[in-house]
């Protein structure tokens, strides 16, 4: 053993010991907890979009209340839990108790969302309110103590580094499974694919907080933490932290920008290339990787750069992939290609993760300028404003999302894919017997639309009246057909499997003649692509349907907005916010020099 080993003390070599412990079972829990986090902030929107028949106002009540409502309960939800947090005293801790029990709940909630779909229309609309202000708040519960619990682990600079960046980098390998298998299996299948990954996702995620609880131990309590905090005191204490509240307005537009083109991809992908679930994982390997890696090279990276140095080189990178995505596919010297797309991506990810990383290590920091200025801690009080803003962030991204289909006429044209993948649930519950006879059904409605163009004054009055012819049948009306939306089911292939089986398609659904399907098969009505290579319904319906002021709509929303919105965040940054290397090193000395008194 060195003469430095011999200095330190036992006591210290077990908080060193416990420390490593602590830091890989807790950053490792990050995964599941990310995976149940990118399902609602990115895929929500795309399964009510794709997989639910709304009309275009039921899409925005949506979305409104998700972006309104839901911050009003926000503002009351998250400040209450923070000193509620503060005020527990529990013998497995402050932090444990809710982390866990937020997951449980959080997890039966996503359940519920994705699992209970025959409700329609307003009710719905109603029902899927309600579920996400469940899930924001039990999710609160969870997101308040983990990231409260992240700086208590050690306010030594180099474990605070090392934890945070494993913390980072395990959420982004949650991010980069949700993101990469979500669409693989739900495109073509929506109901059912989320339905599944509901289940999945809440199941790992509340076995990866049983891991925190039950294997990370809790640092004790600070000795100026004993009293319960209120919410007077709570809210005196960010307004008087300068640096969290710089911060929090920093990380508000960086996570709208890295947000959009996510919550915007299956739009993009589907309108310039087409209906395809297995263009995500090209995108999120080209995404996710370079994630990975920057956080891995992140304490090498700052050691030579300085964080505010990396922070400026990594957006002028991630502006620069965001500016070649936003012209790519508008001439045929720089065409739309998923391999061009995916190398952008790369440049995208790794500025921003650069960028995160630092910005989330500003931030933690934030807890020992609050006991530096103030003389208190209060891990959970500091750590409010961080789920709130990417709460909040989640809200706004929403709602432009919202705002640019809405516009551009992107929402209509995309309930043809979601009337088709509505139908093709239904038709998979129905013996062959009741599909022939929907099938006819559906032939004699479509009679009604012939020649008529879509938005037409004749239109609308032959969709009026199949609707009414629809609601007077009981064989036809619980299947939730949306006869704006109709016609889509035309171009749908219908197919069955063979003894041997193979995949026998018998045509498009309009032009199949009923009568020759027999009660010995079920058939399948197909959305994506068809074994024989003709063009999808999907495509025919969406893809083939865009127009040029929806791919610039699109194409602004995701490639241009982001780089305004994460030049704002730097400049935030640089002009703002105090606390780096050097400043961190004096707060830490002076407050041990204070506690030795």
């Amino acid at each position: 053993m060195s003469d430095k080993q011999t200095e330190v003390s036992p006591s210290e070599l077990a908080r060193r010991k416990q420390f490593k412990r602590n830091k890989w079972l807790f950053s490792a829990s990050g995964i599941g907890r990310d995976m149940a986090y990118q399902l609602i902030a990115s895929f929500l929107l795309t399964y009510i979009q794709f997989g639910v028949s709304l009309t275009l106002a039921q899409f925005t009540a949506i979305s409104i209340a998700i972006g309104v409502i839901g911050r009003i309960w926000d503002a009351i939800n998250d400040p209450l839990m923070g000193a509620i947090i503060e005020g527990t005293h529990m013998r497995w801790g402050k932090f444990k108790p809710w982390i866990l029990i937020g997951a449980m709940l959080c997890g039966l909630t996503i359940v519920c969302m994705f699992g209970i779909q025959s409700i329609p229309g307003w009710r719905f609309v109603v029902f899927m309110c309600v579920m996400y202000l469940l899930w924001e708040s039990t999710f609160t519960m969870n997101d308040i103590g983990y990231w409260a619990m992240l700086p208590s682990l050690s306010s030594v600079k180099e474990e605070r580094n090392s934890v945070t960046m494993l913390t980072v980098l395990f959420a982004g390998i949650g991010a980069i499974i949700a993101q990469g298998v979500i669409p693989m299996v739900t495109v073509g299948d929506m109901r059912q694919g989320y339905r599944i990954v509901g289940i999945v996702v809440a199941s790992v995620f509340v076995l990866s907080q049983i891991m925190t609880a039950c294997g990370v131990k809790e640092t004790p309590r600070h000795k100026n933490e004993d009293s319960k905090i209120s919410l007077k005191h709570m809210f005196n204490t960010l307004s008087k932290n300068d640096q969290i509240l710089w911060m929090s307005l920093s990380l508000l537009f960086y996570t709208i920008a890295s947000a959009l083109l996510v919550a915007l991809a299956a739009n993009l992908l589907y309108m310039e290339i087409g209906y395809d679930g297995t263009l995500y994982f090209y995108i999120v390997v080209a995404y996710g990787v370079p994630s990975v890696l920057v956080n891995v090279l992140y304490p090498w990276l700052v050691s030579k750069l300085g964080r505010k140095k990396l922070q400026l080189i990594s957006i002028c990178i991630a502006c620069a992939g965001y500016a070649l995505m936003g012209l790519m596919g508008w001439t045929d010297i720089f065409p739309f290609h998923i391999v061009i797309m995916a190398a952008l991506a790369v440049l995208v990810s790794s500025g921003q993760s650069m960028f995160y990383m630092a910005s989330i290590i500003n931030m933690t920091n934030c807890v020992e300028y609050n006991d530096y200025k103030s003389g208190e801690r209060n891990e959970a009080v500091v750590s409010t404003l961080r789920p709130f803003v990417v709460k909040m962030s989640t809200a706004i991204h929403t709602l432009m999302v919202t705002g640019v289909l809405a516009l551009s006429g992107i929402f209509v044209l995309s309930q043809s894919i979601s009337i088709l993948e509505t139908q093709r649930d239904y038709f998979a519950k129905m013996d062959g017997a009741r599909q022939a006879a929907y099938i006819q059904n559906v032939q004699s409605y479509l009679e009604y639309y012939d020649g008529l163009e879509a938005g037409s004054a004749e239109y609308t009055a032959a969709a009026n009246e199949v609707a009414a012819i629809i609601d007077a049948d009981d064989s036809m009306n619980t299947w939730q057909l949306d006869a704006e939306y109709l016609p889509a089911l035309a171009e749908a292939m219908i197919s069955y499997t063979d003894e041997s089986g193979n995949i026998v398609e018998l045509g498009r659904l309009s032009e199949i003649d009923a009568n020759a399907l027999t009660a010995d098969h079920e058939y399948s009505l197909e959305v994506g692509d068809t074994k024989s290579g003709s063009e999808s319904a999907a495509n025919l319906t969406f893809k083939d349907k865009s127009t040029l002021s929806m791919r610039v709509w699109l194409r602004f929303a995701a490639c241009g907005i982001p780089i305004i919105f994460l030049i704002i965040s730097l400049v935030i940054q640089r002009r703002k916010f105090i606390i780096d290397e050097e400043y961190y090193d004096m707060m830490v000395k002076s407050i041990a020099e204070r506690d030795a008194q």
